[in-house]
């Protein structure tokens, strides 16, 4: 359990899911950092976004107000959507990506400090409303622009070396605007079980020395803006061979 005012960081190789009361669920990666308020005027749970991701997948219910609000040092994110990233750039830059639903963001005059914050719940003139299959970079000046965000690459294929240390190789077909792409590797459909996941500037992603197993495949990538785009998943059984056949 954890409690208003305490907060849970993650290691390089460590990944942590946190349900809520209402059965919404936050999963932090590797490396990021997060502490729980309570907007007091509101009554409204705060997860503070001190470094790294978060990613949220939040119990779909019909209500005009923030279901928990998300702060970075750039802005207020109210949660009234499904499914959505957040990430910490440096401090002075948030990362938006909403996969469902719609995110609420307002941008702050002044950063967050681990405090309880009393920020309005009703929308106002300078609240954006980032929509499903978008994304946003949020900077501590300049128009917010909500763009769309790339779509999920196509798996083509599977390779990989055998030896005493195996190598699977994930193929995708390339996408155009795509910089670098992401795959996570997970033991179970939500996600919450990660295994690995592989960062490359090419369609061609490499995992090692995993075990033979049922495994869940998440695909995305990533536009010039550092905005990571929709995700597909594939269902996969991977058998590596530790010694070749004479």
């Amino acid at each position: 359990k954890v409690d208003e005012r305490e907060g849970v960081m993650t290691s390089p190789s460590a990944f942590v899911s946190l349900s809520l009361g209402d059965g919404s669920r936050i999963v932090l990666p590797s490396s990021s950092r997060i502490t729980l308020l309570l907007n007091e005027e509101h009554s409204i749970p705060q997860v503070i976004l001190e470094q790294g991701q978060v990613e949220s997948y939040v119990i779909k219910r019909a209500s005009d107000y923030d279901r928990f609000q998300i702060v970075t040092p750039v802005g207020v994110l109210g949660v009234r959507g499904t499914h959505f990233r957040v990430r910490d750039d440096d401090g002075d830059q948030a990362v938006l990506e909403v996969l469902n639903g719609q995110v609420a963001v307002n941008r702050e005059e002044e950063p967050s400090s681990p405090q309880p914050a009393r920020h309005s719940v009703v929308p106002d003139d300078d609240e954006v409303q980032v929509m499903a299959r978008q994304g946003l970079r949020i900077q501590k000046q300049g128009k917010l622009t909500p763009v769309e965000l790339l779509p999920a690459p196509r798996l083509l294929g599977q390779a990989g070396q055998t030896g005493p240390v195996p190598t699977w190789q994930l193929i995708m077909k390339p996408i155009e605007g795509a910089t670098r792409y992401r795959a996570q590797v997970a033991t179970d459909a939500a996600f919450l079980n990660i295994k690995q996941e592989q960062y490359s500037s090419t369609p061609q992603v490499n995992f090692h020395d995993l075990k033979a197993f049922f495994y869940h495949v998440r695909l995305s990538a990533y536009d010039a803006q550092g905005l990571e785009g929709e995700t597909g998943v594939y269902d996969i059984f991977y058998y590596p061979r530790t010694t070749r056949v004479q």
